[in-house]
């Protein structure tokens, strides 16, 4: 963790970077240090202040930061949030996560840290500092949580999938043992050939090819009711994998492996990676990016790139004319704005010419605009000009004009088989066996059906009646051994309801509730079970959430189990 704090620290901006370098850093400590100033001198400096805080870690310098209006950090609040997760007091936790919210306010992982504290000190107070966070305007933000619920869905109903195909399995088990040697319809013989079905499950141990190989083997024998379910679930993950392609950029863009994230964080953050725009979108953002950094040269060199290549949004519109009137070029500035106001109905611009005309001694106008700019829902107690931020809109179509990969976490090899196996169920084939016993229920084959009256028996059934010549014995027998069969399926009901709730639903044919029952619960069951699969963008520090993750799945369980066990009362299998 040492090592990731001191990643992180490498990782700050070039003017923090030259002051720790430069001898004014050691005057300053040298000054405070002796008392001769007090850090209440460097109020307003953000650089000094944290350099102070590193060195001494002063309460004051964090008080002090708080009341500062900075650009967003994100290396900063990760070192904050590293703190955090190291505090052994959560009042000074909490402290510290306030603090990194001053410095980037949206990211995920503060709104995450305080939600864990919140439920870890069961405090109203944590988790209402939390949702008051603007996180879900973020773009990062917001590809970080629809990535991973994007996982999440997939993975819950890839469970669902797979629950469904074991419990078909497990009911199907004495018609698909029957294939094999149908005349040898001994009971421990049927025994021995169901538990050998069952050794897949153990040799193979993956859930992936556990689905494609009991589905190939179910698709013979299931009913045309229970093939439509089977079909329902396959197509939907393979609907699932089309849908998720997109979500393969996104993942990149988290994993900072494409030029998306590197825009994102020169517009966004005070850092400046290098970087070669390829199109007009890419360019806009880097325009902006550039001119929050101080290089304004470059960035009017691509804002009238694009200005006077025929591309005028009132973004490039807008900022361009900031940068005239900070080079003294104010009819260009005042022309621009105009053009920015007819090409949208945002209040920035009304705003930035109603500026000018103050600086011009023009009031009357002055007053006009503020006032157009107020109607429109902006205004700002700044006195600088305003820029226009890339939207979310213009990230989204960046990553989306990627060219989109068949692979990640969902590959395209894993699709075909699922694909075979949907077409497989069209086809008008039901391996059965010719008969069932009426009092047991096992499966009999012609040569070893039994017939007494109008009942079909098995050998074992036959033979104990017609040891009998009493008909009430014989009734009585007949009760046993019905009650027998009930039993045992009663019981394996209810076993598998209890191994996933939901699941003893399915056995029953109760598929619907069964399969929402079982959704739901793995919603809750696969972040606790299956974290790993989940993503976690590029300098990832959060407090962990594993204790959270806990609480929700024994919530979500037992509600699961009391509602399908209270639908499965009364019910027994057929």
């Amino acid at each position: 963790m040492v090592f990731v704090l001191l990643c992180i620290l490498s990782q700050f901006n070039a003017e923090y970077q030259q002051f720790i370098a430069s001898p004014q850093s050691e005057e300053i400590l040298a000054e405070i240090s002796r008392n001769e100033t007090g850090i209440v001198k460097y109020a307003q400096n953000p650089v000094v202040l944290w350099f102070w805080r590193t060195e001494t870690s002063s309460p004051i310098a964090d008080t002090l930061l708080l009341r500062n209006k900075m650009r967003r950090n994100f290396q900063l609040s990760a070192v904050l949030r590293w703190e955090a997760q190291e505090s052994t007091d959560n009042d000074m936790a909490f402290q510290k996560l306030r603090l990194a919210t001053h410095l980037d306010s949206a990211a995920a992982e503060n709104f995450i840290s305080l939600i864990v504290l919140g439920v870890k000190t069961r405090n109203i107070e944590y988790l209402r500092t939390a949702f008051s966070l603007p996180v879900f305007s973020d773009f990062r933000s917001q590809i970080f949580f629809l990535t991973n619920i994007g996982i999440l869905i997939v993975a819950a109903i890839f469970m669902c999938a797979v629950v469904f195909i074991l419990v078909k399995t497990i009911y199907y088990l004495p018609v698909l043992s029957h294939r094999i040697q149908p005349k040898s319809n001994v009971y421990m013989i049927d025994v021995i050939k169901s538990l050998i079905l069952l050794i897949p499950i153990l040799i193979i141990r993956n859930l992936y090819f556990t689905l494609i190989f009991y589905s190939i083997l179910l698709v013979i024998v299931m009913s045309t009711r229970e093939k439509n379910w089977l079909r329902l679930l396959l197509s939907i993950l393979i609907v699932m994998f089309i849908l998720f392609l997109p979500v393969n950029n996104f993942i990149n863009f988290l994993k900072a492996r494409n030029i998306n994230h590197k825009l994102y964080e020169i517009a966004t953050y005070d850092c400046l990676p290098e970087l070669t725009a390829q199109n007009n979108t890419e360019k806009e953002i880097l325009a902006f990016g550039l001119k929050q950094q101080g290089d304004l040269e470059k960035s009017m060199s691509l804002y009238e790139e694009l200005y006077y290549g025929g591309v005028r949004t009132v973004g490039v519109a807008n900022n361009l004319a900031n940068i005239y009137r900070i080079y003294g070029e104010p009819a260009l500035a005042e022309s621009l704005y105009k053009t920015a106001i007819m090409i949208d109905t945002r209040g920035e611009p009304y705003f930035n010419l109603g500026l000018l005309k103050l600086q011009n001694i023009e009031y009357s106008e002055s007053s006009y605009y503020m006032d157009e700019a107020r109607k429109r829902d902006f205004s700002s107690l700044n006195q600088e000009p305003v820029d226009i931020k890339p939207s979310n809109e213009d990230f989204y179509r960046t990553i989306l004009a990627e060219e989109l990969r068949f692979y990640g976490i969902i590959k395209h090899i894993y699709v075909i088989p699922v694909i075979l196996i949907l077409i497989l169920t069209f086809f008008p084939i039901r391996f059965s066996p010719p008969f069932f016993c009426t009092s047991c229920g096992r499966p009999v084959c012609a040569s070893c059906v039994k017939e007494i009256e109008v009942d079909t028996l098995c050998q074992n059934c036959f033979t104990k009646f017609k040891s009998t010549k009493n008909p009430e014995l014989e009734e009585e027998l007949r009760r046993s051994v019905e009650k027998n069969r009930r039993r045992i399926k009663t019981i394996i009901v209810y076993a598998l309801n209890l191994l996933v709730p939901g699941a003893g639903l399915i056995y029953v044919h109760k598929h619907f509730v069964g399969l929402v029952i079982v959704f739901i619960a793995m919603m809750a069951y696969v972040p606790l079970v299956l974290s790993n699969i989940f993503v976690r963008p590029t300098g990832w520090i959060s407090l962990p959430y594993s204790h959270v993750a806990l609480l929700i799945a024994i919530i979500t369980a037992v509600a699961c189990y009391v509602l399908s066990f209270s639908m499965l009362r009364g019910t027994h299998a057929d």
